[in-house]
């Protein structure tokens, strides 16, 4: 991915031109990743776009959890092994 600095902001046309010709760039700020800039193209739909954007980040959340749960090999629990897992937790939250 293409990076672009918060700084670059201030030139809109320069932006515009380096959007369309690598369709998405990754914006830094003091070199770390902020946001990401995606083209929209005249026949998308931006909502359309931004959705399909947060079903992506909460399949790769969702991926994560999993292989959270396999390497703490916590997989592998039951349903009475969870519910007691949360009553836990809900216990220990009521205590602080």
């Amino acid at each position: 991915m293409h990076l672009i600095a918060i700084k670059d902001l201030k030139q809109p046309r320069l932006l515009k031109q380096r959007l369309l010709a690598e369709k998405e760039l990754l914006l830094t700020s003091d070199g770390r990743p902020v946001a990401v800039l995606v083209d929209i193209g005249p026949a998308e739909d931006p909502e359309g776009v931004i959705q399909a954007i947060r079903d992506s980040r909460s399949r790769l959340a969702l991926s994560a959890a999993r292989d959270a749960a396999r390497r703490a090999a916590t997989s592998g629990m039951n349903m009475r092994d969870i519910e007691r897992e949360i009553a836990s937790v809900r216990k220990a939250r009521k205590a602080r």
